[in-house]
Parts: C-alpha cells; structure tokens; sequence
C-alpha cells in the first residue's frame, strides 16, 4: 500500500539537496547585501548585533589599505621627496610650500584610489575567495607598517611591531562597530552636498571672516596661539565640538519626529526603490518602533553628517588665513608680534620644517589660524541650522533617506517575524 509519498528511487537525484542549499545560500547573500547597505546608510545599528562582525576580514582590509599607503607615503616618500626638492631649490621657500601641498594631495589621492580598488576587487569575490585575498592584504598591510617603522627608526626594538599590531586592532574594532561606515556616510554626503556648504559659506563667511580678520592682526592673539601647546588647541576644539553636537543633536530630536510620521503603503513600496530588497519587498509592512540606540543612531547620522559640514568650513577658513597670514604677515612682523614671552613662559617663532626644507610659513601662523578657525566653526553651526534654505537642501535629503532605510528595517523584521512563525 502507497502511503503517498515517492519511493527513492523515483525522486529526481539531487533535488531535495539543491533547494536545501540555494534557499540558505541566496538568504545568506540577501542578508550580506542588506547589512552592507544599512552600513553604506550609516546605520550599523539597523544590522543585529550578532552580525557586527560578520566578514570583517573583506570590510576592515580596504580601510587598512588606505591607512598603510597613507603612512607610507608620508613617513618615507614625502620627506626624501621634500629633501630632494629643496637641495634643488635652497632659495624658494615658496616653490617648496607648494610641492608640499602638491604631495599631499597626491598622497590622499593614491590612498583613496587603493581604498576603492580593493574594496571593489574584494566584493566581485564569494564570500570564501574574498575573506582569503582579505587575509593576505591585512597580513601585507602589516608587514608593510613594521617594515616603515624600523626603516624610519633603526634603533627601535619591538615597538613597530606593537604599533602596527594596535593598528590593525583599532581599524579592525572600529569597522566591525560600524564607526568606519558612519564616517564614510558623513564625508561623502558632506562632498555631495557641497553646494550647501558654499551656500551657507557664502551667507555666514563674510561676517565671520570680517571679525576673525580684526582678531588675527592682533599681537595678543598670536602670544596666546604661541603659547599654547597642541594638546590644549585640541582641547578647545573638542569644547567646541561638544557645544556644537548639543545644537544639533537637540535639532535632529525634532526631526526624527517628522521621519517617523504615517507612511501609505504605497509612499512606503515607492521607498524601497532602489534598496537590496526592491524585488521582493513589500510596502505593508507594520511600521516598528526604533530601539533606543537605533533611534540615538539615526540622530547621529544626522548629527555627524552636519558636523562634517563644519569640519570643511573650517578646514576652508583655515586654508585661508594660513594663505593671507603667510603673504601679509613677514616672519619679522610675527617675532616683534610674539616677543620673547616672559621668564616663566617663553615664546618662540618656529618655522615650519618638512625633511631639511624650510618652507615660508612658521608654526605660530599655523597655531593662530587653527585656533580661529575652530572657534569660528561654531557660529557657523549655528547659521547652518537655523537657515531654512541650507535645511532645504541639506536636511530633506537626509530624511529621506533615513525614512527609506527605517522602511527596509520594517519589511526585514516582518520577514524574519514570518519566517519564525511559519518554522
């Protein structure tokens, strides 16, 4: 008597097996493609915690790879190149300012091309081939950063060795918590929206400048600069950091209200356009509440991402004052400005040095326009975030995208939901 089920023998050869192999396989591979995206979005938060790490070898080695050819490039290339340069030019201070700048530039285009051409190489890999050739290239990596350190210090002993380790480890730690991807998020909205910073550069840069300008003819300003070690200027500018992050985390709290508002179905099928699961997704998906650190997540995606709009601005402020202090202001006008300090903090003028060239500019200059630069940031953070207009084209934008990605969220977690259900 048939109990109703196929004997072996007339059961295709095989079959059972495949369907049990390409269902994980393809769910394995929607997962990696989903994860990788809400990374991409800066929302490491939006990927289980569990899977934080998941193939951190192919994530942490192209980032590696840009902070090798960074040090590289600088320790041992930058200084013979800048060495070269000024044996052949003694007398131009100014051509080897400029070949300087040339050379950084240089170096940070190679570092960012070696980080995309791995990444890419990478990613057209399976999974097994890509976490072995992701081996080889940290192990490289590595290597490379020992071998640059006991180049640069002959007489070192173990420390290249410990340095190179703890790199590895903090670039490692800091790709698999998702800190890379954040940054990533940030710099390349902050390079896509530039417009907005030149427009806001254009509203708020004239005044700023007008009263930074007063401040840096002013003798005291360059003694207070000169006496002030690196490490408090960094000081300042993490003071100033935290104020800012208050402002605009407090106006980011107010709009997160706004993303979360009620969605049709169709406003949310037309979100997932675009998105790993475009294909097989579905818009009536119930809406979740966020997690306290997804919701504190998508507020500091905001946050830094406004953040790396004032990092620019004042990038760009400092640029200029360096430019304007090193035409207008003669290495004899910051001596008789700084003076020789007092006897129990005593000033100098140090000129700033690459190699063995002297280039035409001193430390004191760099110091006073770092610190007006940094303390002019602020006012900018707080023009940005009251301008309707810079809101329009800088804000929307990213709403937007944190509203697509709170939807792909949604749909993943009724789709796991089902799936334990139906199990």
């Amino acid at each position: 008597m048939s109990d109703g089920t196929a004997p072996p023998a007339e059961r295709p050869e095989g079959t059972a097996d495949t369907a049990a192999d390409v269902a994980p396989v393809g769910a394995r591979a929607r997962q990696r493609a989903a994860d990788r995206w809400f990374r991409e979005q800066g929302l490491p938060t939006f990927v289980p915690l569990r899977r934080w790490f998941t193939d951190l070898p192919r994530r942490v080695a192209p980032l590696l790879t840009a902070v090798t050819l960074t040090a590289a490039l600088l320790e041992g290339v930058m200084v013979t190149a800048i060495d070269a340069a000024a044996d052949l030019l003694p007398d131009d201070e100014w051509a080897l300012l400029g070949i300087a700048l040339l050379l950084l530039a240089g170096i940070a285009v190679i570092a960012w091309a070696g980080f995309r051409l791995v990444r890419a190489a990478l990613r057209r890999l399976s999974a097994p081939a890509g976490a072995a050739v992701a081996g080889v290239v940290i192990a490289a990596c590595l290597i490379a950063l020992v071998v640059v350190g006991y180049l640069m210090r002959p007489g070192a002993k173990v420390a290249p060795v410990i340095e190179g380790l703890a790199l590895v480890a903090a670039c490692m730690l800091v790709t698999g918590a998702g800190g890379g991807a954040l940054l990533s998020w940030g710099s390349r909205l902050a390079v896509r929206n530039v417009s907005a910073i030149g427009h806001m550069a254009s509203i708020a840069l004239p005044v700023i400048l007008m009263l930074v300008v007063f401040a840096f003819f002013s003798a005291e300003v360059w003694q207070m600069s000169s006496a002030l070690p690196w490490g408090s200027i960094a000081l300042i500018g993490a003071v100033v950091a935290a104020l800012a992050l208050i402002v605009v985390l407090r106006v980011c709290a107010s709009e997160i209200d706004e993303i979360r508002q009620t969605l049709t179905p169709e406003e949310r099928t037309a979100l997932l356009a675009g998105t790993p699961i475009a294909h097989d997704g579905s818009g009536s998906a119930s809406s979740a509440p966020l997690r306290f650190v997804q919701r504190f997540n998508v507020m500091l995606v905001m946050a830094v991402a406004q953040l790396m709009q004032a990092v620019l601005f004042a990038a760009m402020l400092w640029a200029l004052l360096v430019l304007i202090g090193g035409i207008a202001i003669p290495v004899g006008i910051v001596e008789l400005w700084v003076g020789p300090g007092t006897p129990s903090h005593p000033l100098h003028v140090d000129r700033l040095t690459i190699g063995g060239a002297t280039l035409p500019i001193t430390m004191n200059l760099v110091k006073t326009a770092a610190l007006m630069s940094i303390i002019s940031s602020l006012p900018f953070v707080l023009s940005a975030v009251s301008e309707q207009r810079y809101r329009e084209r800088f804000f929307d934008p990213i709403m937007v995208d944190m509203r697509r990605a709170i939807v792909v969220r949604d749909v993943l977690m009724a789709r796991t939901r089902g799936g334990r259900a139906s199990g």
